[in-house]
C-alpha cells in the first residue's frame, strides 16, 4: 500500500468518524435546538428551547437586605428554597437583587402569574400557590 494511498483511507476514517458531529452542529446553528448540540445539552438550554424562555419553571426572586436578613446568608436562603421546592418534586431557579426597600422579601414568578412578595419570615406561605401556578403549565409526572 503506498503512502498516498494510506493517507486517503486515514483521511477517509477521520472524516467518517467526524461527519455526525459537524452535520449536528450545522442543523444547531440553523435551528437553535439545544438536543442537537453534542455534548453540550442542559436542562436550562432545553427549558428555554422548548418554554421559550423561563415561562415552565418557577423563579424566586429575592430583594436581599443584607443588613436585615437576620443572620441568614443568601447561600441558606438558596438551598432552604431549592429544598422546599424539591420536596415538592419541582426545580426552582433562585434570583437575588439588591433591596431597596427595608427587609427581605421573596416574590415567586411562574410564567405570567407573580406570587407576592412576602417577608423573608413568611416566605414559606407562597411555595404551595407557586407550585400550583406551576402545575397549571406543566402537568404532573408521576
Amino acid at each position: 500500500m503506498s503512502l498516498r494511498r494510506s493517507i486517503l483511507v486515514l483521511a477517509l476514517v477521520i472524516g467518517g468518524a467526524i461527519a455526525p458531529t459537524v452535520m449536528s452542529l450545522g442543523w444547531y446553528a440553523v435551528t437553535k435546538d439545544p438536543s442537537m448540540r453534542p455534548l453540550s445539552i442542559t436542562v436550562e438550554s432545553l427549558r428555554a428551547h422548548i418554554g421559550g424562555g423561563r415561562g415552565n419553571m418557577i423563579v424566586a426572586v429575592v430583594a436581599w437586605d443584607r443588613n436585615r436578613s437576620g443572620g441568614v446568608t443568601q447561600a441558606d436562603m438558596m438551598h432552604a428554597l431549592k429544598g422546599s421546592f424539591g420536596a415538592k418534586g419541582v426545580d426552582v431557579s433562585v434570583e437575588f437583587l439588591e433591596s431597596g426597600v427595608p427587609g427581605t422579601w421573596v416574590t415567586y414568578r411562574v410564567g405570567p402569574s407573580t406570587i407576592g412578595p412576602f417577608p423573608q419570615s413568611r416566605a414559606a406561605d407562597g411555595i404551595n400557590a407557586a407550585v400550583d401556578a406551576f402545575r397549571m403549565v406543566v402537568p404532573y409526572k408521576l
